[in-house]
């Protein structure tokens, strides 16, 4: 039978108006649609032919012979269209039923409910809803089609609701239920939801189904519990190359790598199909475990199976060799793609990264630009992280631009990697404003910030944004966070700010991540806390290099030699090989032990492993064989070397200077092709080293002249050779310079050799004034202040700066208490020293040394109590020393004691034979007392055992030229002027009341009176005055130096002088300064 249907569809049933045109719209007059069919009980054929300018094509359907249910052929249709994905011929073939006022049932309701859930569109699947809740019954098929339609629309919240309506309907859940449950739940977080469907499935006996088995594997695996995972998986009957990749996939979440490859294996092993997500997942396998070996065989096993050309195959076999490091493999792969698309460009552009070659990686961004793919945040990511390697920050801003001109600065993967970029350039303010300007924050985006701070040591600044970071809800500091505040702590000594931290990561139960385990190590090594860092280091279930360098580092730096080198054995014999960071520990363990052939050991080690070329371990050994004695080594290694870089040539530099070779290190530095500041200033310290003042200067101008720009180390190099000469004039110019270039707040290490300097120039004052200019003040700044005003007499000022600098909260070192020491002894505070000596253990927790002991020595013999002091020393908890006994033996000289001055000298004569000054000092009183044949006797002992008196110098400086004499110099220009000068003063001091004395003469020379007095007049001290006050412009300061002490005639006569002349004189001599003027001398006559 044939029929045919000509009507015109008008949009005016209720149920369409009401439903179905909220949905979807059709014209409000459409053309005539022709609908023709031939029904019989075989085969039927439908002819649709539509008309409109937006009508399908003419479509025919056939269908299948309709039962005596069905009078007209509807399901068939439908089914048809659904099987073809017609979906708007199968709504026409449903608007036709609805204008026909066909009453479908619910087999054919079913039908019409799959045509507009599966349709793929929003408004479909609402009507499809509603189309569901009026149905008056709903069976299985019905529940799932709506279940799996939610699913698909990834509306998971629906899919729970519908499957609970289901259950609670009296519906059992089918093999087609479960899976969009299970889905739903994964995507939900919920895994007790995918525990309870478990059950239902077991309950079901569903549980065997590969299907329904599947997707538990795969929910469980998506939430990282591997075990569930697995034992779902065991209990499927048959193989599914997706089950099995879903398992590999679930472990490499939890970066559980060699159980990822167990099940990679057991896939080959019972023969399951491997499609190119199989292959790739186990080349990434390879790449966490870092393993080339088996990533070579996985690459010839995906070959074999016909998966070389892969795309997808190939970008993850890029990546596998980038991870382990074979970048001529990367290669290989990456020449070879037939086809690459942008994930290819992006991996090899993010190896090249990884490998730190950072200009290749930027060659590459172009090449792949040219290629026609487009930068996105992948790809600009590693770019990003090449420009922060090359601390190129020009690119850097380049891309910067780029991001904000492309709206991607404030994406929280670029915007991150944007923050560390700025921070490894050391622009941590700048990566704090893009920080600021990220519309959402992760750890990563913390973690790099912080890291720019602890970077530039802003200790302040990084525990602030921790404490940001904390108080954000999602955010959590993660073991980057406390390995990096690990760092700092260890980089500033702070090892209170570590265990603060330490209980923290205790808390967190995070200790025992190798990462943070290795910086816990490394920060407790580094503060000296050794039994920590070996607790930890014990405990650890892995020790990479890492942990064990921390460890050898730690005993090394903190003098436990021996147990480093005990320490690298034992890392050798646990199989960590060590690395040029264990050896150069170990090179300067040598150093500590000066044991070169300990040294030379390892220098065949690594001339053995060829790892003359890593790191700076070449450097090390010259340097090594140089501080060992060994400099024909030190040349050998240095000599044999075909490409000197500016650092052997400086280390080789600095081994000539140090042992005294100038020559030798000029010729180096003469030689040098390139030369960088180092190379200037260890010329610099050879000169200085010799006490080379033209020298010096004159090759700071050549540096000048060469437009080298000079740093702190030059000026603290040169300001401390003024110190030791001493120069002030120079010193004045240097400090001048350092004012005009801007050097004199950035340096506290400047800062207090300028103090130092000034002290030891005289002029203490200014000291003082460059020392209360100091932003910052250090232990060494504070103790050049106090031993400043030690040095010049002035114990009152040395004991108020003493008590500020407790209040300043700086706890003095056993340096301070020398000087504070020193300072009591030489204005005879007795009962001040004794206090503050007894007060070092009790209150400060500071051991008393030998030197601090000599001191109290000197305080007492110094005061005229010689039997206490000779007490003290007998008391004294070690075995008195060479200044011990030289202290009282000097007590003994002041105060005549001749017969203590015996027992102290014999002592002396015992511990160092050599030393002239016991000899010196017995003999002056000897000769003091008219003892003059003793005081041959003591001449010819010396002789007998070849010592040698060192003779007295005296200097001044005269228009920036020190002028040097001896006693009894009579080689300079002006000699005459020079004594006739002396001899006026003299007379006119004796009018005043000075009597020459003649106990200071140390020759038998007594016959004649004005003999006497003349010989007096020859002392170098009084000879360098004389030529000062000739010469120096009046009112000018005169400035002596002498090696050995001032005599007792020389003090007394330059009181006198002061008087006469109105002239302030200043002498150094070796054990303080005496500040001359208006007759009186600054140390009272007590020194």
């Amino acid at each position: 039978m044939t029929m045919c249907l000509n009507y015109l569809f008008q949009p005016t049933l209720n149920h369409f108006n009401c439903h179905y045109s909220r949905h979807f719209s059709l014209p409000p007059n459409p053309n005539p649609k022709s609908f023709s069919s031939n029904f019989s009980h075989t085969a039927t054929t439908i002819n649709l032919r539509f008309y409109g300018p937006d009508s399908p094509k003419p479509t025919s359907i056939q269908t299948k012979p309709p039962s005596s249910g069905h009078p007209l052929p509807y399901s068939s249709l439908i089914q048809n269209c659904i099987d073809s994905n017609s979906f708007e011929l199968g709504k026409s073939i449903h608007v036709q039923m609805i204008y026909n006022g066909y009453n479908p049932d619910a087999y054919l309701m079913t039908k019409i409910l799959m045509l507009y859930a599966r349709s793929g569109c929003l408004d479909d699947l609402c009507y499809a809803r509603e189309l569901f809740e009026e149905m008056p019954e709903r069976n299985l098929t019905a529940w799932n089609t709506m279940i799996l339609a939610y699913a698909r629309a990834d509306n998971y919240v629906e899919v729970l609701r519908l499957y609970s309506r289901m259950q609670f309907s009296g519906n059992f859940s089918d093999k087609f239920t479960f899976p969009s449950v299970i889905k739903a739940c994964t995507a939900m977080e919920d895994i007790d939801g995918i525990r309870q469907v478990q059950s239902s499935v077991v309950k079901a006996g569903l549980a065997t189904n590969l299907i329904v088995g599947g997707a538990l594997v795969d929910g469980y695996a998506r939430f990282g519990r591997m075990d569930d995972a697995v034992t779902a998986l065991d209990e499927i009957e048959g193989t599914s190359v997706v089950t099995w990749n879903a398992v590999i996939a679930g472990y490499i979440k939890v970066l559980n790598w060699e159980e990822a490859w167990e099940i990679f294996d057991r896939v080959l092993k019972i023969g399951v199909y491997r499609d190119n997500f199989t292959f790739a997942s186990a080349l990434r396998v390879c790449g966490g475990l870092r393993s080339r070996d088996i990533g070579k065989q996985v690459h010839s096993k995906l070959i074999a199976c016909g998966f070389k050309g892969d795309t997808f195959v190939g970008n993850s076999l890029i990546d596998m060799y980038a991870k382990c490091g074979d970048e001529e493999s990367c290669w290989k792969v990456f020449n070879k793609m037939g086809e690459r698309n942008q994930v290819t460009w992006n991996t090899i552009i993010s190896a090249e990264a990884q490998f730190g070659h950072f200009h290749d990686a930027l060659v590459l961004f172009l090449r792949m630009q040219e290629s026609g793919c487009k930068s996105n945040r992948f790809n600009l990511g590693s770019i990003l992280m090449a420009s922060a390697g090359l601390a190129d920050i020009g690119k850097g801003r380049e891309l910067h631009g780029h991001l904000i001109r492309n709206l991607l600065d404030s994406d929280i993967i670029l915007g991150s990697a944007l923050v560390d970029l700025y921070s490894k350039c050391g622009m941590v303010e700048e990566g704090h404003q893009v920080f600021k300007t990220l519309l959402e924050r992760n750890e990563v985006s913390y973690n790099a910030l912080l890291a720019g701070y602890v970077q530039e040591g802003k200790a302040e600044e990084a525990l602030e944004l921790y404490h940001d970071m904390q108080s954000e809800d999602d955010i959590h500091p993660d073991h980057f966070t406390f390995s990096t505040l690990l760092t700092l702590c260890a980089d500033q000594g702070n090892d209170y700010q570590g265990r603060q931290i330490h209980a923290r990561l205790i808390k967190k139960n995070i200790t025992k991540n190798i990462i943070v385990e290795t910086e816990l190590v490394h920060m407790y090594a580094e503060c000296g806390r050794l039994n920590y860092a070996k607790e930890i280091f014990n405990q650890m279930a892995e020790r990479n290099a890492y942990a064990w360098n921390s460890m050898i580092e730690g005993y090394e730096q903190n003098g436990r030699t021996e147990e480093a080198v005990q320490l690298f054995k034992q890392m050798q014999i646990n199989g960590i090989k060590p690395d040029c960071f264990s050896l150069a520990c170990m090179i300067s363990s040598c150093v500590s032990l000066s044991d070169w052939h300990k040294g030379k050991e390892l220098h065949n080690f690594i001339v053995r492993n060829s790892m003359e070329e890593e790191g700076i371990l070449r450097v090390l050994l010259v340097d090594m064989y140089a501080k060992c004695g060994s400099m024909e080594y030190a040349w050998n290694i240095y000599d044999q070397t075909i490409k000197k870089d500016v650092i052997l040539n400086n280390v080789m530099i600095s081994a000539f200077v140090n042992s005294g070779r100038m020559n030798d290190a000029k010729n180096v530095f003469d030689q040098m092709e390139q030369r960088n500041l180092a190379s200037w200033n260890a010329i610099l310290a050879c000169y200085a080293k010799e006490g080379l003042k033209r020298g010096s200067f004159n090759h700071f101008l050549e540096m000048l002249e060469n437009e080298i720009e000079f740093d702190v180390l030059t000026m603290v190099t040169l300001v401390n050779l003024c110190s030791s000469l001493p120069a002030l004039e120079h010193g004045e110019q240097l400090h001048s310079l350092i004012i005009k270039k801007g050097l004199v707040k950035c340096s506290v290490v400047l800062e207090t050799a300028l103090v130092d300097m000034y002290s030891k120039c005289g002029v203490i004052k200014k000291a003082r004034k460059v020392f209360d200019n100091m932003n910052e003040k250090n232990i060494v700044s504070w103790n050049a202040m106090i031993n400043g005003y030690s040095k010049h007499g002035c114990s009152k000022e040395a004991l108020i700066l003493f008590k500020e600098m407790e209040k300043e909260g700086m706890s003095p070192n056993e340096v301070t208490f020398l000087s504070i020491l020193s300072a009591c002894s030489h204005t005879g505070l007795v009962e001040e020293g004794w206090r503050i000596f007894s007060s070092m253990q009790e209150e400060y927790n500071t051991e008393p040394k030998a030197e601090h002991y000599t001191c109290i020595v000197d305080l007492l013999g110094r005061a005229g109590r010689l039997e206490d002091a000779k007490e003290f020393v007998e008391k004294m908890p070690m075995v008195p020393d060479v200044s011990t006994w030289g202290a009282l033996l000097g007590a003994c000289r002041v105060h005549k004691d001749m017969d203590m001055g015996r027992l102290a000298a014999e002592r002396l004569f015992e511990l160092d034979p050599q030393n002239p000054g016991p000899y010196v000092i017995m003999s002056n009183i000897y000769a003091v007392a008219g003892r003059w044949k003793e005081v041959e006797d003591m001449r010819q002992m010396m002789k007998m055992k070849g010592v040698t008196k060192e003779p007295g110098v005296s200097w001044i400086e005269i228009n920036s030229e020190i002028q040097i004499f001896h006693a009894g110099s009579k080689t300079h220009p002006r000699t005459e002027e020079i004594y006739n000068n002396l001899r006026q003063l003299t007379s006119q001091s004796k009018g005043l009341g000075y009597i020459p004395d003649t106990g200071f003469i140390l020759q038998n020379v007594k016959d004649v009176k004005e003999k006497e007095e003349e010989y007096l007049l020859q002392h170098s001290e009084r000879l360098a005055l004389s030529l000062g006050l000739i010469s120096l412009p009046e009112k000018s300061t005169i400035r002596v130096f002498k090696n050995l002490r001032i005599c007792g005639d020389c003090h007394n006569a330059t009181k006198f002088i002061s008087e006469i002349t109105g002239r302030r004189i200043i002498v150094r001599d070796t054990k303080r300064f005496h500040h001359f003027e208006g007759g009186k001398c600054s140390c009272g006559d007590y020194w």
